[in-house]
Parts: structure tokens; C-alpha cells; sequence
């Protein structure tokens, strides 16, 4: 599943409930009540329906997302003491990002964290 990012999109989002659900059914009623004729009425009910749905569904898309930010971050908590290896034969470790960890190296050397698993295996993590 891709990752729901709001900061892309969601003031997108509630700029159109904004309109929906305020400029457009402000400007309906008050052209209803200058002409009296029955489509500004029924152009304010479907505005505010629209902007109730827009809202709906930003609301779901924001639970979503905060719901794969705490699977994550479950995952980082997991895994922060373990080190990622690299294309370049080197590994980073999860804690500091520091992408410079040698093989043979049990602990990084920037922020001091012991990797959890270590092996003589070249340093990957054993698999039970």
C-alpha cells in the first residue's frame, strides 16, 4: 500500500469543503432570497451536501494515514537497534541514519547503538 501523505493534498481538500460548505451556499441563499426562485435553494442544499461529503472523506483519508504513521512507527521501535545493509556492501544503522557501519563493526560509531542480532556472518542479522 502506498503511503498517505496530507501535507500533498489536504489543504487541496479542505479549501473545497470550505467552498462547498460556506462561499457557495452563502452566495446561493443570498440570491434566493433576492430573486425567490427555487434553484439557488436547491444549489445551497446540494453545496452543503457536497462539502459534507468532501469532509467525510478527508476525514478518512487523515485516519488512514494516522494509522499507517503508528504501524510504522511501531516498525521503526521494532528495528531500532538493528542495522540495514546497503547495496554498497555497507549497512546503515536504524537509529541514526549514519549509512557508513562496516561489516565487522557490532556498534555505530556515531551514536553508540549496539545492534541487537549481530553475527560474524558479515554482520547481518541471524534468522531464527
Amino acid at each position: 500500500m502506498k503511503k498517505i501523505n496530507s501535507i500533498n493534498y489536504g489543504h487541496k481538500i479542505l479549501r473545497s469543503a470550505i467552498i462547498c460548505l460556506i462561499i457557495v451556499p452563502s452566495i446561493s441563499h443570498f440570491l434566493w432570497k433576492m430573486t425567490n426562485q427555487i434553484q439557488f435553494q436547491l444549489t445551497t442544499k446540494i453545496s452543503l451536501i457536497m462539502g459534507v461529503i468532501i469532509l467525510l472523506f478527508l476525514f478518512v483519508l487523515l485516519k488512514i494515514e494516522l494509522y499507517q504513521d503508528k504501524k510504522m512507527d511501531e516498525y521503526y521501535r521494532a528495528n531500532s537497534h538493528s542495522r540495514l545493509s546497503l547495496k554498497n556492501g555497507l549497512f546503515e544503522c536504524q537509529t541514526c541514519g549514519n549509512n557508513q557501519v562496516k561489516p565487522g563493526q557490532k556498534n555505530c560509531i556515531v551514536c553508540g547503538t549496539n545492534f541487537k542480532n549481530w553475527s560474524e556472518d558479515g554482520g547481518n542479522k541471524k534468522q531464527q
